[in-house]
């Protein structure tokens, strides 16, 4: 009795531990060719997304707002979809009626211009337009 009492404390002492896991560096300061982010093929993704979710759709500002959070979710879902490794992605979407006026949507940021990229595309129908923009950021 005495040898199994010792083996529960034992035991449990054991259980209750926890292993700390400790990573090294990997030292990837940039991405291989073939996991870089590419534009054309997020901008594909972007239009798919875009096209499918917006097609029947009229401009209404109330729903504009629920659409842009739809969007950037649906669009970022479907980007790390393709697989690429190390990378932030950045979704941003602006929706606005269709009124014979004119819009700039500009961005700026600080990044590497040797791994970083960005791909946008531009939806338009009779009623609103949408300008999906993502953006890829690498992680070192």
């Amino acid at each position: 009795e005495r040898g199994a009492r010792a083996a529960r404390e034992g035991g449990s002492a054991a259980m209750g531990e926890q292993h700390v896991h400790v990573w090294e560096n990997t030292y990837i300061m940039a991405p291989k060719d073939e996991e870089k982010f590419l534009p054309s093929r997020v901008a594909d993704t972007i239009e798919r997304v875009m096209t499918d979710y917006l097609k029947d759709k009229e401009y209404y500002p109330e729903d504009a707002k629920m659409w842009t959070l739809d969007l950037s979710n649906e669009i970022k879902a479907a980007v790390k979809e393709l697989s690429i490794p190390r990378y932030k992605i950045i979704v941003q979407v602006v929706i606005g009626e269709q009124a014979s006026q004119g819009i700039r949507v500009a961005s700026k940021c600080l990044w590497d211009v040797t791994a970083d990229n960005w791909a946008s595309y531009t939806y338009q129908n009779n009623s609103l337009f949408a300008v999906g923009m993502v953006f890829g950021c690498y992680y070192e």
